[in-house]
């Protein structure tokens, strides 16, 4: 891979915006709604988004990547990348993903564009400030699905939208703080508010433990309630919870700290995918 595309795809992080792009995707699909071309624009107007929305991250905080060991290495702060480059492709990938999204309406297009400024400018600057700034980090994860579901032309006061966008708030949370319990010199050494200046690693890790737990606990809720997965797939889908709690303990409390959080970090990402990669097959299995 050339060294320029390497850095261009690291620099939008490609893989974290097409998770993004997964998530309202998901949210256009338990709406009920068939395909069609406005599915398309969704894709894509929230990738250009949410690619945009990296790359401007990465120019805000060049300066505090610099001193991590885990950051510093990015296309900005390493210098593969220059800071007018940088600024240039997150204004061209802004446009896009407007001129794609305003297509769906103005809703779509205007959650779109709250998700941008809530993750660069309020989540970003929050984070020098208050270990509280996972909360509109949360929120930033909660958003997508939201712009899926009005997309499909779904009411945002609808249970099943509030419910698996709650989902969403609280999977996110758990990862921030696994960073944390990875990183947390790094962050201190930043200048960064982070929660491991109240609470050890073995007490995040606790808290980790029990925030997942109780997600779990009300997406069952969530589905006993609303009538996103067919009652059929109750028994199977909490079979697939109680493993991955199982699992996800194994690994958070394992011996081998460092080895063990990186395998909870993917635990937990790999479990929100299979959730919405799940719910994407059966309500097109329901209602296309």
């Amino acid at each position: 891979m050339p060294k320029s595309y390497s850095a261009f795809c690291y620099l939008i992080k490609y893989k974290l915006s097409l998770a993004v792009v997964l998530s309202s995707v998901t949210g256009y699909f338990i709406s009920g709604t068939a395909i069609g071309i406005k599915l398309l624009y969704l894709s894509a107007g929230v990738f250009f988004l949410a690619a945009s929305a990296a790359a401007l991250n990465q120019y805000s905080e060049r300066r505090t990547d610099l001193l991590m060991d885990r950051t510093k290495k990015r296309p900005v702060p390493s210098g593969q990348i220059s800071e007018k480059k940088a600024l240039i492709i997150s204004a061209f990938l802004f446009l896009g993903g407007i001129v794609l999204l305003l297509r769906n309406g103005f809703i779509p297009l205007f959650l779109g564009i709250l998700n941008v400024i809530m993750y660069n400018l309020v989540y970003t600057h929050l984070k020098k400030i208050t270990v509280f700034s996972i909360i509109p980090g949360g929120l930033v994860g909660a958003i997508p699905p939201m712009i899926g579901y009005t997309t499909a032309g779904g009411n945002l006061a609808n249970l099943d939208i509030i419910a698996f966008s709650s989902f969403m708030f609280l999977w996110q949370v758990p990862h921030f703080w696994l960073i944390i319990v990875k990183y947390g010199d790094e962050y201190k050494k930043s200048g960064l508010a982070t929660i491991s200046a109240y609470l050890t690693s073995s007490q995040i890790k606790r808290l980790v433990f029990f925030w997942v737990l109780i997600s779990n606990i009300l997406l069952l809720i969530f589905f006993l309630v609303t009538e996103v997965f067919g009652k059929q797939f109750l028994f199977p889908f909490s079979l697939l919870n109680i493993v991955f709690i199982l699992l996800f303990y194994r690994n958070l409390f394992g011996t081998a700290e460092n080895k063990e959080v990186k395998g909870a970090m993917i635990l937990i990402n790999s479990y929100g995918l299979i959730i919405m990669l799940l719910l994407i097959a059966v309500s097109v299995f329901h209602y296309q």
